[in-house]
């Protein structure tokens, strides 16, 4: 029977050396995470700034914000056949290398390689994104609204510094390209430490042949999840592409778009780390739905119509919501599935179907802005991605596994 991974029998290993590893894995996934969002926030605040240097118009700035995303939904099938050729954890390592080069190409002031970084850069992230929460999975089961927590907390962070530190790096090196190349530091020691994951360990082997997630096609509890998924990251997405943006359309200069779109990713360090904790506690997942969906509306809105003095409120509202969104959304890929194996096909199903969906939003916002020249169409938009990720919020939230009635499996 073929396997996700396949790991040699070996006797257990002392309580000290099991603390150790698990420890160095949690600090692996920690760096991994902090690198899965600076490649957009950063590129985001300095939005302005390339389309002019690279004479770009409103359609190719608005291809420029949803490649990545796009890219998100595509690559992400093919994550777990990378894996299961090198192993999960050198295969993570090669992401970052990726990721890492595809930064560098920043530094580059020409529209090919702007495009070039954008589309690798998506790649990497999308499969490691695919990945990372089987990790979370394979080595944390007993720990998931914990680690889930954490991984979803640090990934804000580095999405909040990129926000608020890339136009600062700008101002200071005045080029916008150092200051964007500038986040592939990070990446090399994202990749270094897998590296080093990857040559520790000896769990892992190569498997026969790669998991598919085409059996979960026609199951009814994988399409919520996967539909969650997409929704939450299209609100996301529309974020952390437009919203610097559309503050500068409202008067802000960069730096303060900037700060106030670090503000509301920063935020969302709160109820990452807390509502995944409790809904695995048993509190209410629907009750947090609600309550991070109104908190993420209330948000938008505010800074949308609201008076821009009040503006850093409503941005850490929106934090605050997206952060629960989207620890959520990965939450229910852990307690969805039976198995490090069925998490792998879920994780890869949710988040390329449900980034592929995801990616049509910030294109969206992008193109209605440039027709009807203000937000209240963007804010349509907002309103009903909203209402549908409340429905699939609640079917997700539905106790169960992924294939239950293929595989027998027994309802949480």
């Amino acid at each position: 029977m073929s396997s996700y991974e396949n790991r040699k029998p070996s006797p257990r290993p002392p309580p000290q050396q099991t603390l150790r590893v698990g420890s160095f894995v949690a600090l692996c996934l920690v760096v991994a995470a902090f690198n899965l969002r600076p490649a957009l926030t950063g590129l985001a605040t300095l939005l302005t700034e390339v389309q002019n240097a690279l004479a770009l118009n409103s359609f190719w700035t608005g291809a420029l914000t949803t490649a990545p995303v796009l890219c998100f939904g595509l690559t992400g099938p093919f994550a777990p056949l990378l894996a299961s050729r090198l192993g999960l954890e050198r295969a993570i390592c090669l992401l970052f290398l990726l990721l890492a080069a595809s930064l560098g190409l920043r530094a580059l002031s020409h529209p090919s390689a702007m495009a070039a970084s954008t589309l690798a850069a998506g790649a990497a992230i999308g499969m490691a994104g695919v990945l990372l929460p089987v990790v979370i999975r394979r080595d944390f089961p007993n720990r998931l609204g914990l680690m889930t927590g954490l991984y979803t907390m640090v990934l804000s962070v580095g999405g909040a510094s990129a926000a608020g530190l890339t136009p600062m790096l700008e101002r200071a090196s005045g080029s916008w390209t150092t200051a964007l190349a500038a986040w592939s530091i990070p990446a090399v020691i994202a990749a270094i430490l897998w590296g080093i994951l990857a040559r520790a360990s000896v769990a892992t082997i190569r498997s026969a042949k790669p998991t598919r997630f085409a059996a979960l096609m026609g199951d009814r509890v994988a399409w919520s999840v996967t539909a969650f998924m997409g929704l939450q990251a299209g609100l996301a997405f529309v974020v952390l592409g437009w919203l610097p943006t559309l503050l500068r359309d409202r008067g802000l200069d960069n730096i303060d778009a900037g700060m106030m779109t670090s503000t509301s990713i920063m935020a969302q360090t709160v109820t990452a780390l807390l509502v995944p904790t409790l809904a695995a506690k048993r509190l209410s997942p629907k009750l947090l739905i609600v309550l991070v969906l109104a908190s993420t509306g209330a948000g938008f809105f505010g800074l949308l119509y609201a008076p821009i003095a009040s503006g850093h409120v409503w941005a850490f509202l929106l934090g605050l919501g997206q952060g629960g969104l989207f620890g959520l959304a990965l939450l229910f890929i852990s307690l969805r599935s039976p198995s490090p194996e069925v998490a792998a096909m879920l994780s890869g199903m949710s988040q390329s179907v449900g980034y592929l969906g995801a990616s049509l939003c910030p294109f969206a916002v992008g193109l209605l802005r440039d027709v009807h020249h203000g937000p209240e169409w963007p804010s349509v938009l907002i309103l009903a991605i909203t209402l549908l990720c409340l429905r699939f919020g609640f079917q997700a939230a539905r106790p169960g596994y992924v294939l239950a009635a293929s595989e027998g499996s027994v309802r949480n």
